[in-house]
Protein backbone atom coordinates (compact mmCIF):
# COMPACT_ATOMS: atom_id res chain seq x y z
CA UNK A 1 0.00 0.00 0.00
CA UNK A 2 3.01 2.32 0.13
CA UNK A 3 2.64 3.52 -3.47
CA UNK A 4 -1.01 4.34 -2.79
CA UNK A 5 -0.12 6.31 0.34
CA UNK A 6 2.60 8.21 -1.51
CA UNK A 7 0.24 9.09 -4.35
CA UNK A 8 -2.30 10.47 -1.88
CA UNK A 9 0.41 12.45 -0.12
CA UNK A 10 1.55 13.97 -3.40
CA UNK A 11 -2.00 14.80 -4.49
CA UNK A 12 -1.77 18.60 -4.13
CA UNK A 13 1.36 18.71 -6.28
CA UNK A 14 0.47 16.28 -9.08
CA UNK A 15 -3.31 16.52 -9.42
CA UNK A 16 -2.97 18.96 -12.28
CA UNK A 17 -0.04 17.29 -14.04
CA UNK A 18 -1.04 15.00 -16.93
CA UNK A 19 1.15 12.04 -17.87
CA UNK A 20 -0.20 10.69 -21.16
CA UNK A 21 -3.31 12.83 -20.55
CA UNK A 22 -4.11 11.43 -17.12
CA UNK A 23 -4.50 12.56 -13.50
CA UNK A 24 -2.85 9.98 -11.21
CA UNK A 25 -5.24 10.65 -8.34
CA UNK A 26 -8.33 10.21 -10.54
CA UNK A 27 -6.83 6.93 -11.81
CA UNK A 28 -6.77 5.25 -8.38
CA UNK A 29 -10.17 3.66 -8.91
CA UNK A 30 -10.59 0.85 -11.41
CA UNK A 31 -8.17 0.03 -14.19
CA UNK A 32 -7.28 1.98 -17.34
CA UNK A 33 -5.25 1.16 -20.43
CA UNK A 34 -3.98 3.91 -22.75
CA UNK A 35 -2.16 3.90 -26.08
CA UNK A 36 -0.15 6.63 -27.78
CA UNK A 37 1.01 6.40 -31.43
CA UNK A 38 3.97 8.11 -33.09
CA UNK A 39 4.43 8.18 -36.87
CA UNK A 40 7.31 9.58 -38.94
CA UNK A 41 8.36 9.50 -42.60
CA UNK A 42 11.95 10.20 -43.68
CA UNK A 43 12.77 10.93 -47.32
CA UNK A 44 16.21 9.73 -48.49
CA UNK A 45 16.63 11.15 -52.02
CA UNK A 46 19.13 9.49 -54.35
CA UNK A 47 19.80 6.45 -52.12
CA UNK A 48 18.13 3.63 -54.08
CA UNK A 49 21.17 1.32 -53.71
CA UNK A 50 21.76 1.68 -49.96
CA UNK A 51 19.02 -0.55 -48.57
CA UNK A 52 21.48 -2.86 -46.77
CA UNK A 53 23.17 0.04 -44.98
CA UNK A 54 19.82 1.51 -43.94
CA UNK A 55 18.69 -1.89 -42.63
CA UNK A 56 21.73 -1.99 -40.36
CA UNK A 57 21.14 1.58 -39.13
CA UNK A 58 17.50 0.86 -38.31
CA UNK A 59 18.34 -2.39 -36.50
CA UNK A 60 21.04 -0.64 -34.47
CA UNK A 61 18.59 2.06 -33.34
CA UNK A 62 15.79 -0.40 -32.66
CA UNK A 63 17.88 -2.85 -30.61
CA UNK A 64 18.86 -0.08 -28.21
CA UNK A 65 15.40 -0.42 -26.69
CA UNK A 66 13.88 -3.58 -28.23
CA UNK A 67 16.29 -6.51 -27.94
CA UNK A 68 14.49 -8.81 -30.37
CA UNK A 69 13.67 -7.72 -33.92
CA UNK A 70 12.11 -9.38 -36.96
CA UNK A 71 13.17 -8.47 -40.50
CA UNK A 72 11.00 -9.35 -43.49
CA UNK A 73 11.78 -8.62 -47.13
CA UNK A 74 8.89 -7.51 -49.30
CA UNK A 75 8.14 -7.35 -53.02
CA UNK A 76 8.50 -3.75 -54.27
CA UNK A 77 6.76 -2.42 -57.35
CA UNK A 78 8.68 -2.77 -60.61
CA UNK A 79 9.65 -0.38 -62.01
CA UNK A 80 9.92 1.81 -58.94
CA UNK A 81 7.05 4.36 -58.85
CA UNK A 82 7.55 8.12 -59.12
CA UNK A 83 5.87 8.54 -55.74
CA UNK A 84 6.75 6.04 -52.98
CA UNK A 85 4.23 3.73 -51.38
CA UNK A 86 3.42 4.46 -47.75
CA UNK A 87 2.57 2.61 -44.57
CA UNK A 88 -1.18 2.45 -44.03
CA UNK A 89 -2.62 2.64 -40.53
CA UNK A 90 -5.51 0.22 -40.25
CA UNK A 91 -7.37 -1.02 -37.19
CA UNK A 92 -6.82 -4.13 -35.10
CA UNK A 93 -9.80 -6.39 -34.47
CA UNK A 94 -9.42 -5.57 -30.77
CA UNK A 95 -9.35 -1.84 -31.56
CA UNK A 96 -6.47 0.60 -31.91
CA UNK A 97 -4.15 1.36 -34.85
CA UNK A 98 -2.32 -1.33 -36.83
CA UNK A 99 0.42 -0.51 -39.37
CA UNK A 100 0.46 -2.33 -42.72
CA UNK A 101 3.02 -2.18 -45.52
CA UNK A 102 2.73 -3.22 -49.18
CA UNK A 103 5.40 -2.79 -51.86
CA UNK A 104 8.21 -2.35 -49.33
CA UNK A 105 11.84 -3.41 -49.75
CA UNK A 106 11.91 -4.58 -46.15
CA UNK A 107 10.02 -4.34 -42.88
CA UNK A 108 11.46 -4.45 -39.35
CA UNK A 109 9.43 -5.00 -36.17
CA UNK A 110 10.43 -4.94 -32.51
CA UNK A 111 8.75 -4.95 -29.09
CA UNK A 112 10.27 -3.11 -26.13
CA UNK A 113 9.23 -5.01 -23.00
CA UNK A 114 11.85 -3.55 -20.66
CA UNK A 115 9.07 -1.84 -18.65
CA UNK A 116 6.45 -4.59 -19.06
CA UNK A 117 6.76 -5.40 -15.36
CA UNK A 118 5.32 -1.94 -14.69
CA UNK A 119 2.54 -2.13 -17.28
CA UNK A 120 4.31 -0.34 -20.16
CA UNK A 121 5.23 -1.68 -23.62
CA UNK A 122 6.28 -0.12 -26.92
CA UNK A 123 5.75 -1.70 -30.35
CA UNK A 124 7.93 -0.47 -33.22
CA UNK A 125 7.63 -1.04 -36.98
CA UNK A 126 9.82 0.38 -39.75
CA UNK A 127 9.15 -0.09 -43.49
CA UNK A 128 11.53 0.93 -46.27
CA UNK A 129 9.86 1.93 -49.56
CA UNK A 130 11.68 2.57 -52.87
CA UNK A 131 10.73 5.09 -55.52
CA UNK A 132 12.38 6.37 -58.67
CA UNK A 133 14.15 9.19 -56.84
CA UNK A 134 15.32 7.42 -53.67
CA UNK A 135 14.02 5.64 -50.59
CA UNK A 136 11.61 6.43 -47.77
CA UNK A 137 11.62 5.22 -44.19
CA UNK A 138 8.18 4.92 -42.55
CA UNK A 139 8.31 4.54 -38.76
CA UNK A 140 5.41 3.67 -36.44
CA UNK A 141 5.48 3.23 -32.65
CA UNK A 142 2.63 2.35 -30.30
CA UNK A 143 3.15 2.95 -26.59
CA UNK A 144 0.77 1.15 -24.19
CA UNK A 145 0.37 2.01 -20.51
CA UNK A 146 -1.65 0.45 -17.67
CA UNK A 147 -2.82 2.39 -14.64
CA UNK A 148 -5.32 2.20 -11.80
CA UNK A 149 -5.49 0.57 -8.38
CA UNK A 150 -7.85 -2.06 -9.78
CA UNK A 151 -5.22 -3.37 -12.20
CA UNK A 152 -4.20 -7.01 -11.73
CA UNK A 153 -0.52 -6.07 -12.07
CA UNK A 154 0.73 -5.27 -8.52
CA UNK A 155 3.52 -3.06 -9.89
CA UNK A 156 1.22 -0.62 -11.66
CA UNK A 157 0.70 1.56 -8.58
CA UNK A 158 4.47 1.88 -8.12
CA UNK A 159 4.77 2.83 -11.80
CA UNK A 160 2.04 5.47 -11.37
CA UNK A 161 3.97 6.93 -8.47
CA UNK A 162 7.15 7.00 -10.51
CA UNK A 163 5.42 8.70 -13.43
CA UNK A 164 3.78 11.24 -11.11
CA UNK A 165 7.09 12.16 -9.48
CA UNK A 166 8.81 12.22 -12.85
CA UNK A 167 6.11 14.51 -14.22
CA UNK A 168 6.58 16.88 -11.29
CA UNK A 169 10.30 16.99 -12.15
CA UNK A 170 9.72 17.61 -15.85
CA UNK A 171 10.37 14.00 -16.90
CA UNK A 172 8.08 11.90 -19.06
CA UNK A 173 7.14 8.22 -19.06
CA UNK A 174 9.02 5.49 -20.94
CA UNK A 175 7.46 6.62 -24.23
CA UNK A 176 10.31 9.17 -24.28
CA UNK A 177 12.49 6.36 -25.66
CA UNK A 178 10.59 6.67 -28.96
CA UNK A 179 12.07 10.11 -29.53
CA UNK A 180 15.50 8.82 -28.48
CA UNK A 181 15.22 6.02 -31.04
CA UNK A 182 14.43 8.56 -33.77
CA UNK A 183 17.44 10.61 -32.70
CA UNK A 184 19.70 7.54 -32.93
CA UNK A 185 18.26 6.70 -36.36
CA UNK A 186 18.98 10.21 -37.61
CA UNK A 187 22.50 10.12 -36.15
CA UNK A 188 23.15 6.77 -37.85
CA UNK A 189 22.09 8.17 -41.23
CA UNK A 190 24.28 11.23 -40.75
CA UNK A 191 27.30 9.10 -39.78
CA UNK A 192 26.82 6.96 -42.90
CA UNK A 193 26.67 10.08 -45.07
CA UNK A 194 23.06 9.42 -46.11
CA UNK A 195 21.08 12.60 -46.63
CA UNK A 196 17.56 12.68 -45.23
CA UNK A 197 14.67 14.97 -44.37
CA UNK A 198 11.67 14.42 -42.10
CA UNK A 199 8.58 15.04 -44.28
CA UNK A 200 5.76 13.66 -42.08
CA UNK A 201 5.41 13.56 -38.30
CA UNK A 202 2.74 12.78 -35.72
CA UNK A 203 2.56 14.37 -33.22
CA UNK A 204 4.01 17.38 -35.01
CA UNK A 205 5.44 18.91 -31.81
CA UNK A 206 7.72 15.94 -31.01
CA UNK A 207 10.72 17.51 -29.26
CA UNK A 208 13.96 17.78 -31.23
CA UNK A 209 12.48 16.85 -34.61
CA UNK A 210 12.58 19.26 -37.57
CA UNK A 211 9.78 18.79 -40.11
CA UNK A 212 10.53 19.72 -43.74
CA UNK A 213 7.92 20.30 -46.44
CA UNK A 214 7.58 17.34 -48.81
CA UNK A 215 8.58 18.50 -52.30
CA UNK A 216 7.21 15.42 -54.11
CA UNK A 217 3.61 15.83 -55.23
CA UNK A 218 1.27 12.92 -54.68
CA UNK A 219 -0.21 11.51 -57.93
CA UNK A 220 -3.71 12.86 -57.17
CA UNK A 221 -2.31 16.30 -56.25
CA UNK A 222 -0.27 16.33 -59.46
CA UNK A 223 -3.40 15.54 -61.48
CA UNK A 224 -5.32 18.39 -59.84
CA UNK A 225 -2.46 20.83 -60.46
CA UNK A 226 -2.29 19.79 -64.14
CA UNK A 227 -6.04 20.23 -64.52
CA UNK A 228 -5.83 23.72 -63.01
CA UNK A 229 -3.09 24.73 -65.44
CA UNK A 230 -5.07 23.37 -68.39
CA UNK A 231 -8.16 25.24 -67.22
CA UNK A 232 -6.30 28.55 -67.55
CA UNK A 233 -5.20 27.85 -71.14
CA UNK A 234 -8.30 26.21 -72.63
CA UNK A 235 -11.97 26.99 -72.90
CA UNK A 236 -14.08 26.16 -69.85
CA UNK A 237 -15.05 22.50 -69.91
CA UNK A 238 -18.63 21.36 -69.54
CA UNK A 239 -19.48 19.87 -66.13
CA UNK A 240 -18.62 16.16 -66.07
CA UNK A 241 -21.62 13.83 -66.01
CA UNK A 242 -21.52 11.28 -63.21
CA UNK A 243 -23.35 7.98 -63.11
CA UNK A 244 -25.71 7.02 -60.21
CA UNK A 245 -23.04 4.61 -58.88
CA UNK A 246 -20.43 7.39 -58.85
CA UNK A 247 -22.86 9.76 -57.16
CA UNK A 248 -23.55 7.16 -54.46
CA UNK A 249 -19.81 6.66 -53.91
CA UNK A 250 -19.33 10.37 -53.29
CA UNK A 251 -21.92 10.67 -50.48
CA UNK A 252 -19.83 10.46 -47.27
CA UNK A 253 -19.95 13.11 -44.57
CA UNK A 254 -18.73 16.55 -45.70
CA UNK A 255 -14.96 16.60 -46.32
CA UNK A 256 -12.49 19.50 -46.30
CA UNK A 257 -12.46 21.18 -49.75
CA UNK A 258 -8.93 19.96 -50.56
CA UNK A 259 -9.76 16.32 -49.76
CA UNK A 260 -13.02 16.46 -51.69
CA UNK A 261 -11.14 17.86 -54.67
CA UNK A 262 -8.56 15.06 -54.52
CA UNK A 263 -11.25 12.37 -54.34
CA UNK A 264 -13.08 13.91 -57.29
CA UNK A 265 -9.85 14.00 -59.30
CA UNK A 266 -9.17 10.33 -58.54
CA UNK A 267 -12.68 9.30 -59.59
CA UNK A 268 -12.44 11.32 -62.79
CA UNK A 269 -8.98 9.95 -63.57
CA UNK A 270 -10.20 6.38 -63.11
CA UNK A 271 -13.23 6.93 -65.35
CA UNK A 272 -11.08 8.50 -68.08
CA UNK A 273 -8.65 5.57 -67.98
CA UNK A 274 -11.53 3.09 -68.14
CA UNK A 275 -13.10 4.82 -71.12
CA UNK A 276 -9.80 5.09 -73.01
CA UNK A 277 -8.97 1.42 -72.57
CA UNK A 278 -12.53 0.26 -73.12
CA UNK A 279 -12.50 1.91 -76.56
CA UNK A 280 -9.81 -0.59 -77.60
CA UNK A 281 -11.93 -3.65 -76.65
CA UNK A 282 -15.01 -5.23 -78.23
CA UNK A 283 -18.28 -3.90 -76.74
CA UNK A 284 -18.86 -6.89 -74.45
CA UNK A 285 -19.73 -6.86 -70.76
CA UNK A 286 -17.09 -9.33 -69.51
CA UNK A 287 -14.00 -7.53 -70.94
CA UNK A 288 -15.25 -4.23 -69.51
CA UNK A 289 -15.57 -5.74 -66.04
CA UNK A 290 -12.03 -7.13 -66.27
CA UNK A 291 -10.80 -3.73 -67.40
CA UNK A 292 -12.50 -1.91 -64.51
CA UNK A 293 -11.02 -4.43 -62.05
CA UNK A 294 -7.52 -3.92 -63.46
CA UNK A 295 -7.80 -0.13 -63.15
CA UNK A 296 -9.15 -0.38 -59.57
CA UNK A 297 -6.34 -2.74 -58.54
CA UNK A 298 -3.75 -0.37 -59.95
CA UNK A 299 -5.21 2.54 -57.98
CA UNK A 300 -5.32 0.52 -54.75
CA UNK A 301 -1.64 -0.41 -55.20
CA UNK A 302 -0.77 3.27 -55.72
CA UNK A 303 -2.55 4.00 -52.40
CA UNK A 304 -0.43 1.38 -50.63
CA UNK A 305 -3.31 -1.11 -50.38
CA UNK A 306 -3.65 -4.72 -51.57
CA UNK A 307 -6.76 -5.43 -53.64
CA UNK A 308 -7.07 -8.92 -52.14
CA UNK A 309 -6.70 -7.89 -48.46
CA UNK A 310 -9.97 -8.59 -46.63
CA UNK A 311 -8.53 -6.91 -43.53
CA UNK A 312 -7.74 -3.67 -45.38
CA UNK A 313 -11.20 -3.79 -47.01
CA UNK A 314 -12.89 -4.03 -43.59
CA UNK A 315 -10.61 -1.28 -42.22
CA UNK A 316 -11.71 1.02 -45.07
CA UNK A 317 -15.35 0.39 -44.12
CA UNK A 318 -14.59 1.08 -40.44
CA UNK A 319 -13.02 4.46 -41.21
CA UNK A 320 -15.76 5.39 -43.72
CA UNK A 321 -13.46 5.57 -46.78
CA UNK A 322 -16.10 5.17 -49.49
CA UNK A 323 -13.60 5.70 -52.31
CA UNK A 324 -11.36 2.85 -51.12
CA UNK A 325 -14.39 0.61 -50.54
CA UNK A 326 -15.57 1.28 -54.11
CA UNK A 327 -12.11 0.39 -55.45
CA UNK A 328 -11.99 -2.84 -53.41
CA UNK A 329 -15.41 -3.87 -54.76
CA UNK A 330 -14.44 -3.06 -58.35
CA UNK A 331 -11.10 -4.84 -57.93
CA UNK A 332 -13.04 -8.06 -57.19
CA UNK A 333 -10.38 -9.50 -54.91
CA UNK A 334 -12.31 -9.55 -51.63
CA UNK A 335 -15.39 -11.33 -50.24
CA UNK A 336 -18.33 -8.98 -49.82
CA UNK A 337 -19.90 -11.19 -47.14
CA UNK A 338 -16.92 -12.56 -45.19
CA UNK A 339 -16.85 -11.74 -41.49
CA UNK A 340 -17.93 -12.87 -38.07
CA UNK A 341 -21.67 -12.89 -37.21
CA UNK A 342 -22.70 -9.27 -36.84
CA UNK A 343 -19.37 -8.10 -38.29
CA UNK A 344 -19.84 -8.63 -42.01
CA UNK A 345 -18.92 -5.71 -44.28
CA UNK A 346 -22.60 -4.74 -44.58
CA UNK A 347 -23.18 -5.00 -40.81
CA UNK A 348 -20.12 -2.84 -40.08
CA UNK A 349 -21.26 -0.14 -42.51
CA UNK A 350 -24.79 -0.16 -41.09
CA UNK A 351 -23.58 0.00 -37.46
CA UNK A 352 -21.37 2.99 -38.34
CA UNK A 353 -24.27 4.77 -40.02
CA UNK A 354 -22.50 4.92 -43.40
CA UNK A 355 -25.49 4.72 -45.72
CA UNK A 356 -23.30 5.60 -48.73
CA UNK A 357 -21.17 2.50 -48.14
CA UNK A 358 -24.26 0.40 -47.35
CA UNK A 359 -25.64 1.38 -50.76
CA UNK A 360 -22.35 0.48 -52.47
CA UNK A 361 -22.28 -2.95 -50.83
CA UNK A 362 -25.94 -3.79 -51.48
CA UNK A 363 -25.68 -2.67 -55.11
CA UNK A 364 -22.73 -5.04 -55.51
CA UNK A 365 -24.60 -8.01 -53.99
CA UNK A 366 -23.54 -7.91 -50.33
CA UNK A 367 -25.93 -9.57 -47.86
Amino acid sequence: MKPLCCLLALAPMIAGMPVLAQNPIAELGGSTYREKAVYAVYDLPGTTRQADAIEGIVLDALRTYARNAQVRYGIPLSPYPDYPSQMTIGQRLSGGPKPDCAGELLSIEGLDTSMAKYGEKIYHRVCLFPYSGGLRINYFALYGQQSGAGNANPNVLAAMLGRAIGGAMGLGDSSATINKLLAKLENGLQTAGIGFKLVQLHPRDLAGRTLVEDDILRPATRAVATAQVQATTTEPAQPAQTSPAQTTAMMPAPLPPAMAQLQAALAQQREMARQQLAAQLPPQGQPERKLAAAVARKELTAMGLQYFSQEQFLAAIHRGDALAVDLFITGAGIDLNAGAPGATPLAIAESNGRQDIVALLKTSGAR
